[in-house]
């Protein structure tokens, strides 16, 4: 085959994946899963003219309750037998899917995944039939822009009452620039920084560093997360872990590079396991630290040998927030679903097993194990915590630099 023919084809397959994703447009545009501007952005975004958008729209033939004046589809309350939760792996009590069966007769079917990322694709790649999911703060962003979320009924969420104020209106999902529409409420939150392992690193540690010291060669676990880990080396050179400077992502980049000889494993799902085993930093969230204390033990022997430490450079923290994808089994059940997390009682024994902070704030306080408020961050470390935003078109070169990474 000569160079032509390769063209050709490389050529007709992007003709027949546009083709495919513009019928879906359509689909999403006729069912009402999608406002006229989001339409308008994401043909835009396939190489129509503006002419050929307005041409395609009308030839669509939009019957969209979900307009730009913010209308929400009806609610069909039609009770259904189970609702799909895509979930973190070990971020639900499994007590609680049987206490909700036991409150609705609506079984939770639980599924997992192990970054931001792989649920975008996921979504994007066509999968439907969720009716729950757990993007962080930055990718709720993205999502609501894909069109790949369906905005939520607030009139069925009334335990929504119970979040914190400053949970109400985050950047990534304002109501106020959403046309009215909210596509999120809030799960858990929390801090990233890395847990030290104070038997086998004694001396106290406050930054970054340790993390790219050669002398800890294969006693480092990194979080295989893009955002997580270029974050961490943008924090460790003084920059912003949202930087959109390609000669600052670039020298993130190559500081993971020279950092990769000395890590043990990327790994989101076992951080817990690698700090009860005795691995001695685990680049991780507060969270992990807790669970892993409580697996040693959960005394005070236990909480001496596990360090949580929040870099003084700076750190992320974070939200993850309970979406509805579009096209799900039951947005009825799934709006059930999302509103008994939120239940005060629900949400603190939720947090006494999971080990992450609650936005059901003060509310949930009394039913949640003290054990699980232990590691509430301080003003002061608050001061040095930054939100991971959506970098827009530039999360292009963050993928691009992360798969520098992975395969150096």
């Amino acid at each position: 085959m000569n160079d032509k023919d390769v063209i050709r084809k490389k050529d007709e397959a992007v003709v027949a994946r546009d083709e495919k994703e513009l019928v879906g447009l359509c689909k999403e545009a006729r069912r009402g899963a999608i406002t006229r501007r989001q339409f308008v952005e994401r043909a835009l975004v396939l190489g129509l003219s503006a002419s050929a958008v307005g041409a395609l729209a009308a030839a669509c033939g939009s019957k969209s309750t979900t307009t730009d004046t913010g209308t929400l589809p009806t609610m069909d309350e039609t009770k259904p037998s189970e609702v799909g939760f895509y979930n973190w792996s070990s971020y639900l009590d499994p007590t609680i899917k049987k206490d909700f069966k036991k409150a609705t007769g609506i079984t939770v079917i639980e599924t997992f995944y192990s970054s931001n990322e792989e649920v975008l694709t996921k979504l994007k790649g066509g999968a439907r039939g969720y009716d729950t999911t757990v993007p962080s703060d930055y990718m709720v962003h993205i999502m609501i822009k894909s069109g790949l979320l369906e905005p939520l009924d607030m009139k069925y969420l009334p335990n929504y009452q119970y979040v914190g104020t400053e949970f109400k209106t985050p950047p990534y999902d304002d109501p106020a620039d959403n046309n009215g529409l909210q596509y999120s409420v809030p799960y858990f939150y929390g801090t990233s920084g890395y847990c030290r392992r104070t038997d086998k690193v004694p001396e106290e540690l406050t930054d970054w560093t340790p993390l790219f010291d050669p002398q800890y060669k294969g006693k480092i676990n990194m979080l295989n997360d893009e955002r997580e880990c270029l974050g961490a080396a943008l924090k460790s050179l003084g920059y912003s872990l949202n930087s959109k400077s390609q000669d600052e992502l670039d020298q993130a980049t190559q500081k993971l590079i020279e950092q990769k000889p000395l890590v043990s494993t990327y790994d989101s799902d076992n951080m817990k396991r690698a700090i009860v085993q005795g691995q001695y930093l685990v680049h991780s969230w507060d969270g992990d630290c807790l669970m892993a204390i409580d697996a040693l033990g959960g005394d005070a022997a236990a909480k001496k040998l596990v360090a949580f430490v929040r870099p003084m450079e700076g750190y992320m923290i974070w939200t993850d927030n309970l979406v509805m994808p579009i096209e799900p089994n039951s947005r009825y059940g799934g709006h059930l679903w999302m509103d008994y997390l939120m239940d005060p009682k629900v949400a603190g024994k939720n947090a006494s097993w999971v080990w992450y902070l609650n936005p059901i704030a003060p509310a949930s306080w009394k039913y949640t194990d003290p054990f699980a408020l232990s590691l509430q961050p301080t003003e002061e470390e608050l001061a040095r915590a930054e939100v991971a935003d959506d970098v827009g078109e530039f999360a292009t070169q963050y993928s691009d630099a992360w798969r520098q990474v992975k395969s150096s």
